[in-house]
């Protein structure tokens, strides 16, 4: 089939060259180019491996762009005469690397590294996008589990995997003892690089050369100033190489070149043009300026950039002051915002590319508008898993943000929905102030951070289920034994509460080498306090930030074991603990009886179950609210948190049979919901078992996930019901909340017939996935829920 497809590549190849078809642009020449373009997208489009998901039908981009796109990250679309291609950097890098190190400190070495990427690293700039292209990118298999491997081969990471291992070996041992005892799905805990989020309002007046001046008004003569100074430099040489690329491929287009082509590539190196020379003057310039911030941040810096900002409101002055000066047109913005989309569309990264729209003014009014309603209705046309939406909540979001919004979700649109009020509470509860409680910014899977100080960083997930088994095999050996379930649940608050604490003495050690091994220069540029202060701004430098997260995995499902236990071996006596334990450390081996009724209780976490509520209240009492606030290693605080990312399926992997009804190996509970499947009282007895806990005990996070069969959301009652749900959610506290709309008719026909499902997509944890892309015994999971809503 790559064959036939290559061939017909060819043949199409040759009809642009004589003029028949159209597709611009020039390697060494038209034709070469022309030939290159169409067999690669013919070759990407024969590979099911790395096909992202099909276009969707009301989509406001041609065909042949929209090709160009989708394609854009898979295939390295870049100039050989723009620079080293990815090939050429994975073998030269580690021997610059070398050479430096002999001279030069770590920070200096890597800021080094940063600008010799920013100088040879191949790019291009191409009439079919409105953005440029990197050669520097690469990416694991496609694979949707916690054991993904990200950045394979990306010769920024190699380094900075590398330079970790020389760290670690000269780190103190306890840390390591520490690690080891988290072994076995107990907690886990690594250096985290992946959360930053520059304050986009404050630096988009500043721009690239802004940002310079800004450091070298607060010199100082030390390594961090040297480092960012070699860095903020290398970003202007590359802004200079995109103007280069810009005009070279200008002068190079055929005279036959659509016009609407030849303005796109015009008004691209004119933007780029902008941005070399000061701030961003217009919207599709601050776009421009987002999106290479990012590129330089990921694939130069190796620090992830985890929000693309309040989108709607950041461009929304300069788009109004574009349409009043004639400087753009509505067609054009929607097209410069479906080609920003299709980059994350592209790239298509596991856990999704936040941005957030609205929020409240100082006035009180809304922050959604014109621009708010044209980027939604981008997004829904789209229907791309990526970039995710994150939608403040509030008393001021207009009727039409809810109606919009809540017909997206329903057609399985990538959005959260985040209370405005209660992440107020929250924040206040911390010591902020108003101010910065009204203007939090997200980022992340759906974390929230005051402005100017999102650092906070992923300490540890530690697995609230792993005591339990850890009980029952003790009590299998006659190394523990409970009279009654209040003594078992005082062990387990004991023993789960010695696991976190564990985990947190291990962060401890951990953060003092962060800086070691990966310090961030971009993202601590674009920060005021840390170019003020001299600190890196990922690790203390900010002024209102400096967090860290510790994720409790498996809450749902630690409820519904314990209360198991109560029900079999304490009120129906069915069996003793010893006899539980042996009886899990068989997975259930026959008694598949007694499984399955515990499996199908109504005493659940997520039914609104009294007994359920209570254990889950006491969890959060005794466990998280004793480690919300305590201070952290780097001048900030430790935030228990909700959510939970892909441990729920890591730590389910490492955890054996519970007493709920749950087999080795089978996935925890995500976030702060109930374990898959477990509630069948509906939507409204969920919402109302969130009321039984403390929002304040979970200040990192608080996400709620829902299912609902379409036939319950469908018409305007349906929006109604949603709605509904929502409020009464943020109203018991809860800060974030999201859902899945399925029925297990569609599940299963989907399984069987992927072909006819290409955009099919469920909601995990903070993220969208395509069905397809999602493993048999996921699939499994998601549609055991959805049948279980129809009992």
């Amino acid at each position: 089939m790559k064959v036939l497809m290559f061939i017909c590549g060819v043949a199409a190849a040759m009809l642009v060259s004589a003029g028949v078809l159209e597709v611009a642009g020039c390697v060494s020449s038209f034709f070469y180019r022309t030939v290159f373009i169409v067999v690669l997208l013919a070759t990407f489009s024969a590979s099911g491996e790395s096909e992202v998901f099909k276009l969707s039908e009301q989509s406001p981009i041609s065909t042949c762009e929209a090709r160009y796109l989708k394609s854009k990250w898979r295939t390295r679309r870049v100039e050989a005469s723009q620079g080293m291609s990815l090939k050429e950097l994975q073998k030269e890098v580690p021997s610059w690397v070398k050479e430096w190190k002999r001279r030069h400190s770590w920070p200096m070495v890597k800021a080094k590294l940063f600008a010799k990427l920013c100088e040879c690293s191949a790019l291009d700039v191409s009439e079919l996008d409105w953005y440029p292209a990197f050669a520097d990118w690469t990416f694991a298999p496609k694979t949707y589990s916690h054991k993904r491997t990200r950045y394979a081969g990306h010769p920024v990471w190699t380094e900075i995997s590398s330079r970790r291992e020389e760290v670690l070996q000269r780190t103190d041992p306890a840390y390591k003892e520490l690690l080891r005892r988290g072994g076995g799905g107990r907690w886990v805990s690594y250096h985290d690089f992946d959360h930053s989020a520059p304050d986009w309002e404050a630096i988009l007046p500043l721009g690239f050369p802004g940002l310079a001046n800004r450091l070298n008004a607060n010199w100082k003569d030390t390594d961090y100033y040297r480092a960012r100074k070699v860095a903020i430099d290398g970003a202007a040489v590359l802004m200079r190489r995109l103007v280069e690329a810009g005009e070279k491929r200008l002068a190079a287009l055929p005279e036959k070149t659509a016009p609407a082509r030849r303005q796109r590539l015009f008004k691209q190196t004119e933007s780029m043009r902008r941005l070399a020379e000061g701030a961003p003057k217009t919207a599709y310039d601050v776009l421009n300026f987002i999106y290479i911030f990012w590129c330089m941040s990921e694939q130069f810096d190796g620090i992830q950039v985890r929000s693309l900002g309040n989108l709607d409101r950041l461009l929304s002055p300069y788009y109004g002051l574009d349409i009043a000066a004639g400087r753009t047109t509505e067609a054009e913005f929607r097209e410069q915002l479906a080609h920003f989309w299709w980059q994350w569309g592209s790239i298509d990264n596991y856990f999704g590319q936040p941005l957030y729209f609205g929020g409240t003014r100082a006035d009180g009014t809304s922050g959604y508008g014109e621009v708010s309603r044209i980027m939604l209705d981008i997004h829904d046309s789209l229907a791309l898993p990526t970039p995710k939406l994150h939608l403040k909540m509030g008393a001021s979001t207009p009727d039409w943000v809810w109606s919009k919004s809540l017909d997206m979700v329903r057609r399985q649109r990538s959005i959260s929905f985040i209370g405005e009020e209660p992440h107020w509470r929250v924040i206040r509860a911390m010591g902020y102030t108003e101010e910065q409680a009204r203007t939090f910014l997200l980022w992340g899977c759906y974390e929230w951070a005051v402005k100017d100080s999102a650092n906070d960083i992923f300490g540890a997930a530690v697995n609230l289920v792993k005591p339990i088994e850890e009980m029952l095999a003790d009590a299998q050996s006659g190394k523990f034994a409970a009279d009654g379930f209040q003594e078992f649940k005082t062990e387990y608050l004991r023993r789960a509460s010695q696991l976190v604490d564990e985990a947190r003495r291990c962060v401890l050690i951990g953060e003092r080498c962060r800086s070691e091994v990966n310090p961030s220069l971009l993202f601590s540029i674009a920060t005021e306090y840390s170019v003020k202060s001299g600190k890196d701004a990922l690790i203390d430098g900010t002024a209102n930030g400096n967090h860290t997260g510790m994720w409790m995995v498996g809450l749902g499902t630690a409820v519904d074991a314990l209360v198991a236990v109560d029900e079999i071996v304490y009120r129906r006596a069915d069996m003793d603990l010893g006899s539980l334990g042996k009886l899990m450390s068989e997975d259930w081996r026959g008694r598949e009886d007694l499984r399955l009724r515990m499996l199908r209780s109504k005493c659940k976490w997520g039914n609104n179950a009294a007994r359920a509520n209570a254990v889950a209240g006491e969890i959060v009492k005794k466990i998280f609210v004793p480690l919300d606030g305590m201070e952290n290693g780097r001048g900030g605080r430790f935030k228990a948190c909700g959510h939970v990312a892909t441990w729920f399926i890591g730590m389910g992997d490492s955890t054996a049979a519970t007493p709920d009804g749950r087999k080795k190996g089978e996935e925890l509970s995500k976030n702060i919901s109930p374990t898959m499947g477990a509630d069948t009282e509906g939507a409204t007895a969920l919402v109302e078992s969130v009321a039984a806990l403390d929002a304040r005990g979970l200040s990192g996070d608080f996400p709620l996930d829902v299912a609902l069969l379409p036939g319950t959301v469908a018409g305007e009652k349906g929006l109604e019901l949603m709605r509904t749900l929502i409020k009464r959610y943020f109203d018991n506290g809860g800060l974030v909340i999201q859902f899945n709309v399925a029925d297990p008719q569609t599940l299963r026909d989907a399984q069987a017939h992927p072909e006819k499902y290409e955009n099919l997509q469920v909601r995990i944890c903070g993220w969208n996935v395509r069905w397809n892309d999602l493993p048999k015994r996921e699939q499994d999971a998601y549609i055991r829920r959805a049948e279980n809503l129809m009992k």
